[in-house]
């Protein structure tokens, strides 16, 4: 099965929406028949503005020019730390790929990319959430699991 990567451009915002949608479902995070029509414009308002920023960068694998998964990245700056002198970090998010197209290495490769990608910047800490499924994918590309993450949450 061949496929193609690439980075996502504005040209494919209501994909990238709706591959967020169906990843925000699968993850519980949208319940049954929730309306998803607020939460689409929002991220079509996030998308449109942060995208063409570069504060917001998204890699799409497509097959037959249907994009069938997604992996996003946003960064964030921090002072500088020992370890990390441009105190510049990324956040990996929105890995997504349909379920028929699992399996077959397209996390992966878009992953790959992402830290190809990473390793030209200046970033030294690249990090994400994953999923239970999504853990042996990023075991397999040297991240490591912490347990340093505490939060709090206003809804």
């Amino acid at each position: 099965m061949m496929f193609n990567l690439r980075q996502a451009n504005l040209q494919d915002l209501e994909a990238l929406i709706q591959l967020r949608l169906e990843l925000l479902r699968e993850v519980g995070e949208i319940k049954g028949d929730s309306d998803t029509a607020n939460l689409a414009e929002a991220n079509r308002k996030y998308l449109g503005e942060k995208m063409p920023l570069g504060e917001f960068l998204a890699w799409v694998a497509e097959v037959d020019s249907q994009i069938v998964a997604t992996s996003g990245l946003v960064f964030f700056q921090r002072p500088p730390y020992n370890g990390n002198l441009s105190g510049l970090e990324a956040y990996i998010m929105n890995v997504y790929t349909i379920p028929m197209w699992r399996g077959q290495g397209i996390a992966t490769a878009l992953l790959k990319e992402i830290i190809t990608f990473m390793r030209a910047t200046e970033a030294k800490r690249l990090w994400l959430h994953a999923t239970e499924d999504g853990k042996r994918i990023y075991k397999k590309l040297d991240f490591v699991l912490t347990s340093k993450e505490m939060e709090i949450v206003w809804y």
